[in-house]
């Protein structure tokens, strides 16, 4: 881990190479997802393999959390009728999860929150959805984040559809399918956007 963290960090100014190019090292592979990675939000009617699911939500499970409480859960929608159903209630996920293989929705679980600053769960799972969305794009897929929280409103229809009592909190839904047509990522870096002291 180290090592990798290492490699990154010295690689950083390799950035627009590994943009424009093909990836040859480890951190080359690893700034490569990252930059080409972009919003799919239409699919091909292929199915996402379970063993695939798997390999997304590992990823999601490896992020940090504060005092590592891994505050979260993550529902695992497969069901067209279901889909479909959410997808009618929830107009920001509309067609994307009807035309999706499978829908991803990371909860909060509220008795892994840190008692003194709960809040911290919307980090926590931020940062597993971050490494889902990365995930999905390294194994050929595309995602969407599709946010529910901090609208409660979004956040007890889900629960509702989905019937999930009160300890969860849907913080957003993923859905994830194989692009339909390649999708071109955003060069979003601003330097505008950089405070420097």
């Amino acid at each position: 881990m180290t090592r990798l963290l290492t490699s990154l960090v010295c690689a950083l100014a390799l950035l627009p190479m590994v943009y424009a190019g093909t990836p040859t090292t480890e951190a080359e592979s690893v700034l490569h997802c990252i930059s080409t990675r972009a919003s799919v939000r239409q699919y091909t009617s292929v199915e996402v393999a379970d063993a695939t699911v798997d390999t997304l939500l590992r990823a999601a499970m490896s992020a940090p959390t504060a005092v590592n409480r891994q505050p979260w859960a993550f529902v695992v929608v497969r069901d067209t009728t279901l889909r479909a159903t959410l997808a009618e209630a929830l107009p920001n996920a509309g067609s994307k999860l009807t035309n999706a293989s499978v829908a991803i929705v990371v909860c909060g679980d509220s008795t892994r929150m840190l008692k003194q600053q709960p809040e911290f769960w919307v980090q926590d799972c931020s940062a597993a959805t971050e490494n889902l969305l990365l995930a999905a794009h390294a194994c050929g897929l595309g995602a969407v984040w599709c946010g529910l929280y901090p609208d409660m409103e979004r956040v007890q229809t889900a629960r509702t559809i989905l019937r999930l009592d009160e300890r969860y909190v849907p913080l957003c839904i993923i859905p994830v399918g194989y692009p339909s047509a390649p999708v071109s990522p955003k060069d979003k870096y601003r330097e505008d956007a950089i405070i420097r002291r």
